[in-house]
């Protein structure tokens, strides 16, 4: 057998490597989306965007999508999304994300009045697992919902079916991740705090179920459509401390999209509260912007870079000023929009409570950091 030169070998070795799938440059925490959930003639279709986790063809991406943990009978992805390609210009391949996702069983779907469907990412974490579900109540179960002003003042936008997906995702992956971390449901904690409770958007999932459910908010006008139309207990609250509660009072507390509004003077001031009002051993859940927000900043990739070190330098960056609450709340222009990173929230953070774990992009764009008083 004649023998192949040497620069031949390395030639052909070359080729094979450049046809390997090269590794994809992804996020922390990678964002996905249902667009949206529609039922006709006995089947479901489910919409939205999801971005390869992986890059060769021959993976199993139909594999990654589930409703009620059983696979769809039709999945079609991925397809081409130019619109998120546009918004995520530094992930690559953002663009071939689409999805369609056919189930032929539609009765059966709405499993405890809730649908789950899911996109496995094979790098989330065992702890942050619920992160790659979004949950859809049947909305037929939620036909007393606050006006759209109210919600506006909530999430921003004024559709009804994301305030309902949004609020019972949120909901749902607080209880998994409360689960797999203490081994406890949100459920199971006898004196709970809504901090921040706004038109009831978490709540009207896990007030019905819990026992000892309160809720506050500096918006009195969402706090009163919640004290009338919801379980529990619910009071208007100011931008500074203190809160209308005894000391060592709540066994678990859970503030969305709350820190992620205030400059250092003022979170200082609530971490220090919500120590005191927080039982020895009580369970806080917090959300911040962090490395996923910039992710969704519709920044190129220097750009995004940037901003990161930023953020890292700074600890706490602020990233200007928020309008949702004028003309409802008395909020002294100091409610305006800030990022966080990881290293200064076990920093400062730490000094008021212990922190059991930081889980990237785990609602939507915020992190959460899951702490506990000491």
């Amino acid at each position: 057998m004649p023998s192949i030169p040497v620069a031949d070998m390395l030639r052909r070795a070359r080729r094979k490597l450049n046809r390997r799938p090269q590794p994809l440059t992804r996020f922390i925490a990678e964002p996905w989306f249902v667009d949206s959930v529609e039922t006709s003639q006995g089947a479901l279709t489910v919409r939205g965007w999801a971005f390869l986790d992986g890059p060769a063809a021959a993976d199993d991406v139909a594999g990654r999508f589930s409703v009620n943990g059983r696979p769809f009978d039709r999945v079609f992805y991925p397809l081409e999304r130019v619109d998120v390609g546009q918004c995520f210009p530094a992930r690559e391949r953002a663009k071939d994300c689409g999805f369609v996702l056919v189930s032929n069983d539609a009765g059966v779907l709405y499993r405890g009045g809730v649908l789950e469907v899911t996109c496995r990412d094979r790098d989330t974490p065992a702890a942050a697992i619920a992160r790659d579900s979004w949950f859809i109540p049947d909305a037929s179960l939620h036909r007393d919902l606050p006006d759209e002003d109210r919600r506006f003042r909530v999430i921003g936008n004024r559709d009804a079916a994301g305030f309902l997906m949004s609020g019972c995702t949120d909901h749902e992956r607080l209880d998994r991740a409360c689960l797999v971390l203490t081994g406890k449901r949100l459920r199971d904690y006898r004196s709970i705090l809504d901090w921040g409770c706004g038109c009831g958007r978490i709540a009207r999932h896990l007030a019905p179920v819990a026992a000892g459910f309160h809720g506050c908010d500096i918006d009195g006008d969402n706090v009163a459509w919640c004290a009338e139309h919801l379980p529990g207990s619910y009071v208007a609250s100011s931008l500074r401390p203190p809160l209308p509660y005894a000391q060592d009072t709540f066994d678990l507390i859970y503030g969305i999209s709350i820190f992620t509004h205030f400059r250092p003077d003022l979170e200082a001031l609530w971490l220090s509260e919500l120590r005191r009002v927080a039982k020895p051993g009580a369970l806080l859940l917090m959300t911040v912007h962090g490395q996923t927000t910039i992710d969704y900043a519709r920044l190129d990739a220097a750009a995004r870079g940037r901003l990161t070190a930023a953020v890292q330098r700074a600890g706490i960056l602020f990233g200007g000023r928020n309008d949702q609450l004028d003309g409802y709340a008395a909020h002294e222009g100091q409610y305006v929009n800030v990022y966080h990173s990881q290293r200064y929230i076990r920093r400062i953070w730490a000094k008021y409570f212990e922190i059991v774990d930081i889980l990237p992009g785990y609602l939507f764009t915020h992190d959460l950091a899951v702490m506990r008083r000491r």
